[in-house]
């Protein structure tokens, strides 16, 4: 879905905090708006 192996790197090293902020803080505030800048990312260079 992401061509470029940078943006790609870079919304998995995201996906990866995400996850571990949802573990460590479950249901934080700080990880919904990680995860809507996530899904922003993701549909921008998915569209490119």
């Amino acid at each position: 879905m992401i061509r470029d192996d940078g943006e790609r790197t870079m919304l998995f090293d995201l996906d990866m905090a995400i996850q571990r902020l949802n573990q460590d803080a479950p249901d934080h505030p700080t990880a919904v708006q990680f995860t809507g800048i996530y899904h922003n990312l993701l549909r921008r260079w998915a569209g490119a």
